[in-house]
């Protein structure tokens, strides 16, 4: 009776997001070094540690409140180089909420989009899931060097929206403020949406950040899962200069996404630059042994990348480099996750402080 119920002729892409690629064979024995999902390499923040040793007494039985009011205050306050106020804060259930509904927002069956592939799967795939057709803009392998005429190929199409993900998720390239504000004015003489989504952006200085492009077509989208540790308590934001988007937002998300708990623990992450400012020094050490470890590999290649971001995409000459890494018992996220990829290409993270030594010998020898 079911048969033709389901509307899924949007789920047909053939292209599975990254977090469910299929499982490594990994040596007994061996301890695994994690270098997979883009989690803070120092783990979770002393600032959540605490909140949670006095939350004993929250009351959880109530609904919280439709929007995280004072959340969003404290965003306004954390980052004065942006110059926003409270209404133009979107506050939703991790950034991939925000961009659900952003992309149930400025996309559809009619529409079109564009960015620089390999980018960030499952926001495309959010995008296709509208039925929205999607038309990248493919740097050449393996170096995926995001620069040249990079910008003029993203406007000269007549899309709905450009969306990049900066720093770039695999190869955590970092398109300069200036080219982004030039994308954006492009593209708002075309009517075309210009969505930045930085989950990657606390590794980059707040006054890089593209909230700070006061443009009413731009849309930047952040999280809390990387640079601040707490990818599990699902949070994001994004910010809007324009009026109508945010009030179209309000609307379509559905009301008390932001549990109680989940908002307390974001303000005090926020508050917490210690541990942020640890982590960007600690991935930029580990990101610049890394890539000198990867120097002169006969039959790898590293692609172009910012030594502040904590991903890097490796590709193989020939062969699946993920059964290698996984031979050696590092962990990643396989190519095959990724548009245009296979399996001869990886994406590191950087691994832990505890494991670095020992990720970077298995580097040398393989």
């Amino acid at each position: 009776m079911w048969k033709g119920t389901l509307q899924d002729q949007y789920l047909s892409t053939g292209q599975e997001g990254y977090a469910f690629a299929a499982p490594v064979c990994y040596p007994d024995g061996v301890e695994l070094i994690d270098c997979a999902l883009g989690t803070n390499p120092l783990g979770t923040p002393p600032s959540v540690k605490a909140v949670l040793e006095t939350a004993k007494e929250l009351s959880v039985c109530g609904y919280p409140e439709p929007e995280p009011e004072r959340l969003k205050e404290t965003i306004v306050s954390k980052f004065p180089s942006w110059n926003v106020r409270p209404e133009h804060i979107l506050v939703g259930g991790g950034s991939m909420g925000v961009l659900v509904t952003l992309s149930r927002l400025l996309l559809g069956p009619e529409a079109s989009f564009t960015g620089v592939s390999p980018q960030f799967t499952d926001g495309v795939l959010q995008g296709m899931y509208t039925g929205a057709s999607y038309h990248p803009v493919l740097p050449e392998a393996p170096g995926f060097i995001f620069g040249g005429d990079i910008p003029q190929r993203l406007t000269a199409s007549a899309s709905s929206l450009i969306y990049l993900d900066r720093p770039n998720n695999p190869t955590g390239q970092t398109l300069s403020l200036e080219m982004v504000e030039r994308i954006s004015r492009e593209a708002m003489n075309k009517n075309t949406w210009l969505l930045v989504d930085e989950a990657y952006g606390d590794f980059i200085p707040d006054e890089e950040s593209a909230a700070s492009i006061d443009l009413p077509n731009l849309v930047t989208c952040r999280s809390f899962s990387k640079g601040r540790g707490a990818a599990g308590i699902r949070v994001g934001f994004a910010l809007t200069r324009n009026r109508e988007l945010a009030a179209a937002f309000r609307k379509l998300q559905p009301p008390f996404v932001v549990g109680v708990l989940d908002a307390l623990l974001a303000e005090a992450i926020l508050q917490d630059d210690r541990f942020l400012e640890e982590t960007r020094r600690y991935v930029r050490s580990a990101k610049e042994k890394t890539i000198r470890a990867l120097q002169g590999k006969k039959g790898l290649t590293a692609a172009e990348t910012d030594l502040r971001a904590p991903i890097l995409l490796l590709t193989r000459d020939s062969g699946d480099l993920v059964a290698m890494l996984g031979a050696s018992g590092i962990s990643c996220e396989p190519g095959t996750g990724f548009f245009g990829l296979d399996n001869s290409s990886v994406r590191l993270r950087v691994p832990s402080p505890e494991h670095l030594d020992e990720f970077l010998r298995r580097l040398d020898a393989l």
